[in-house]
């Protein structure tokens, strides 16, 4: 072949040389079969030399050779006789290569080792050209038509021998990548970390190609612009840390490039490589001079690496063979990661701020809180709960308080320092573990995470500006580092806190301790006493304001605690309710009054038509079995439904409108009416009242007292008479304790009315009196029971609960 660039370009052909390195011979121990070959071969052709040679650019390896004491030739193409062979594809013989203008030059000519040569090719069973098969004489010689020959068929055996060879090789990489396969695998069942699980792949992917393979993995970053340092155990440090950064981009190397194509790319020398040329001294200073990158993408095709080879001699390592099964291999090992931190972050986070869920924050606070505070700090416990925030819900939608958590979430992360910990402990409560904090610097951070939630929210009309009320303590405060002791003292702080006036900060002090003490104290006393005789009903009367007749009770539970005595419901009814007694002591307020007023009904025929009131909290109306206990109540005690009413605040009926009117929808056929208690105080509207279909409207306390004291309350208790009028509701006053209140209430068309002035809370025996009366009427004119109720002798009792 007479053109040196064809030549060239036939001995690079890269399928060619992927053929080469399928062979196994580069590199490789001698073969013993092959050794014989070639003895047989140089003994019956009576050649001092014969080869088996290997051709690639520039250089021919000699496997199998008798005579030569050669390895290899680092050689040009045009002037290796063999690169001939390959490039032509047909025998060359040369009689004296002395006298040939091109072989002349050959090393091994010039030293007198080859004169003559016969050179036949050897393709292997794919069709590829390896090298040749030859002999040499070291004076001229015309090798035969016959010598060719037999040339010829010892080229079919070693053909032979190397797919026989090539198939045994298989089968022992197969079973090397099997084995690679499970071990790496095993790593990853195990849990081990992914640097260690690559590290570990990478060595094997090593030990599978050769001695002169140097593996490589790099981690897209979580943006997918950047490549991280993954594994590359035979690679220079200062290598690795040099890629470790760089970013995604075609001209960033092979990897960089791979991972912007999501294709291979193969550079067989990084010296010449377009996509090295930013990177070229890089390589070049640690001895790196090809390589072959594999992108490595999940089944959605997001980047996840790049696996790559390096060698340090030009000729990259082929695509074929083990290489894909290696590096879907990576694939398995990085997606193993990824789902694994992806289920702890499920696990640990909550899914609408990201930040720590409780679990995992409680877990956090324990190892934190277990390492003693630094000399002159202490570690740091805040609480912080939005105020109102159930106004954004009820009128945005919970997508919007979503994202105002989401907003004061990222507040937070913002405020507070890498290492504290902070987590939505529930709905929209949130706390943080400061450790190692100056004293003096804890309440300065207190007030930077209340800021965090003084945030704008846009409703229809206005915009809210929410605010949150903040506990803090410390483990100087609390004097323990139980995590469980300073999350209760620092939530009790924030109670003052909301107590106080929300929108602030309190910290954790003795006065604080010394009321959750006596609340403590309260909760466990009334734990003991439910089920027992400590508990009692008393009775207000409710009477028509402008005749004063007796027209009902409202039932009222009081507490005689043993060795304390009574205990106002306004210290025990809240702590009911905050540990779950409340829908207990409301079972046996419903069935007690409903049995009183019972009885009531049977001894006196005139009060037939009274009705007992009970208050019901929250928590009973938000449960679907409370129609149930009702009815049970009523049929229990034998008595139709008008006899009972259920008092609601509006609070209640904001909590769950929904449950709300499924409830009172099964009681209203049964004619137990509703009174909105406590109306002018909370938020329902009217729209509320008309499908929650209530029948009274109750004006709190707070009006009705400062009645004739200015034209202010008067106005208010006229326009709340007014509305429920329009409602076709009636209206009751509360709190009325004066002769002058009654008169406005009058003037007012204010249907009832309660209070001291017409009686006190009572136990149900004060009233027998009056209802005995009842239905009759006075000497000067006015119904008999309205004197009986105002002029008995009550006894001393709180005020309403």
């Amino acid at each position: 072949m007479r053109d040196p660039s064809a030549l060239r370009a036939a001995v690079a052909d890269p399928a060619r040389l992927a053929a080469v390195e399928a062979c196994g011979l580069d590199g490789r121990d001698a073969d013993p079969d092959l050794e014989g070959v070639i003895g047989h071969i140089a003994g019956v052709l009576r050649a001092p030399v014969a080869a088996l040679e290997i051709v690639r650019p520039g250089r021919q390896w000699f496997p199998a050779e008798r005579g030569l004491r050669w390895t290899s030739a680092e050689v040009p193409d045009e002037l290796s006789p063999g690169a001939h062979v390959v490039a032509t594809g047909t025998a060359l013989n040369v009689a004296d290569a002395r006298g040939h203008p091109v072989f002349r030059h050959h090393p091994l000519v010039a030293r007198g080792l080859v004169r003559a040569y016969l050179g036949v090719p050897l393709v292997d069973e794919d069709g590829f050209v390896l090298g040749a098969l030859s002999v040499a004489d070291r004076h001229p010689r015309r090798f035969s038509a016959a010598d060719r020959e037999v040339l010829r068929s010892q080229a079919h055996l070693v053909r032979t021998l190397l797919a026989l060879r090539r198939r045994v090789a298989a089968h022992e990489r197969d079973a090397r990548l099997l084995e690679a396969q499970r071990d790496v695998l095993e790593a990853v069942a195990a849990g081990q970390r992914l640097p260690a699980v690559l590290e570990r792949l990478a060595r094997h992917v090593e030990a599978l190609l050769g001695p002169d393979v140097l593996c490589s993995v790099l981690l897209a970053g979580e943006d997918g612009t950047t490549m991280r340092d993954g594994a590359g155990p035979s690679l220079p440090a200062a290598y690795r840390a040099a890629v470790d950064g760089l970013p995604v981009g075609e001209g960033v190397g092979s990897c960089g490039t791979a991972l912007h194509r999501r294709a291979p790319v193969v550079t067989d020398d990084i010296a010449t490589a377009p996509e090295w040329s930013a990177h070229r001294a890089l390589a070049a200073e640690h001895g790196l001079a090809s390589c072959t990158s594999l992108p490595v993408l999940a089944e959605d095709g997001t980047p996840l690496g790049t696996f790559a080879l390096y060698r340090r001699r030009p000729g990259a390592v082929p695509l074929d063979g083990v290489v894909p099964a290696l590096r879907d291999l990576t694939r398995v090992a990085i997606e193993r990661d990824r789902s694994a931190r992806e289920l702890t972050r499920l696990a640990t986070r909550d899914t609408v701020t990201d930040l720590l869920n409780r679990t995992a924050f409680l877990d956090a606070a324990r190892r934190t809180l277990a390492v003693a505070p630094a000399p002159g700090a202490v570690h740091a416990v805040l609480f912080a709960d939005v105020d109102h925030f159930k106004i954004v819900n009820d009128s945005l939608g919970h997508a919007a308080g979503d994202a105002y958590l989401r907003t004061a979430a990222d507040a937070l992360r913002s405020a507070l320092s890498p290492h504290d910990v902070v987590c939505r402990f529930a709905g929209d409560a949130f706390t943080a573990v400061l450790p190692h904090v100056d004293p003096g610097a804890a309440l300065e951070v207190a007030e930077r995470v209340g800021a965090c939630f003084t945030l704008p929210v846009r409703v229809p009309g206005h915009v809210l500006h929410l605010t949150a009320s903040t506990g803090l303590t410390t483990t100087a405060l609390s004097g323990t580092a139980d995590p469980d002791v300073l999350l209760r003292d620092a939530d009790e702080a924030m109670h003052v806190a909301k107590r106080s006036g929300r929108s602030r900060v309190r910290v954790y002090d003795a006065e604080i301790q010394r009321c959750a003490a006596a609340r403590l104290g309260t909760a466990l006393a009334l734990r003991d006493a439910v089920g027992t005789d400590q508990f009692s009903l008393h009775y207000q009367p409710e009477v028509e304001t402008l005749t004063g007749r007796l027209v009902g009770f409202e039932a009222l539970l009081r507490w005689t605690r043993p060795g304390v005595g009574p205990v106002p419901p306004s210290e025990f009814i809240p702590v009911a309710e905050g540990n779950g007694l409340i829908a207990e002591l409301g079972r046996w307020v419903l069935t007690s009054a409903c049995h009183q007023v019972a009885r009531w009904r049977a001894e006196h025929p005139s009060a037939r038509d009274l009705t007992v009131w009970v208050n019901v909290s929250p928590h009973q109306l938000g449960d679907e079995g409370f129609a149930d206990e009702v009815v049970a109540a009523l049929e229990g005690a034998g008595v139709p439904g008008t006899a009972l009413g259920l008092e609601i605040t509006e609070s209640a009926l904001m909590v769950d409108e929904a449950a709300a009117r499924s409830i009172l929808g099964r009681l209203r056929p049964l004619g137990v009416r509703v009174a909105v208690d406590d109306f002018g105080t909370g938020y329902s509207s009217l729209s509320t009242l008309r499908t929650l279909l209530v029948d009274v409207l109750k004006v709190d306390r707070s009006f009705t007292s400062r009645l004739g004291d200015g034209p202010g309350d008067v106005r208010i208790v006229d326009a709340i008479v007014a509305v429920g009028h329009a409602l076709g509701l009636s209206v009751v006053a509360e709190g009325v304790e004066h002769e002058h209140q009654r008169d406005v209430l009058e003037s007012l068309d204010c249907d009832l009315a309660q209070g001291y002035l017409f009686g006190r809370p009572a136990p149900p025996e004060f009233f027998e009196q009056a209802l005995a009366l009842r239905g009759t009427t006075s000497a000067d004119g006015s119904p008999a029971e309205r004197a009986g109720v105002r002029h008995g002798r009550s006894p001393a009792a709180p005020g309403r609960a």
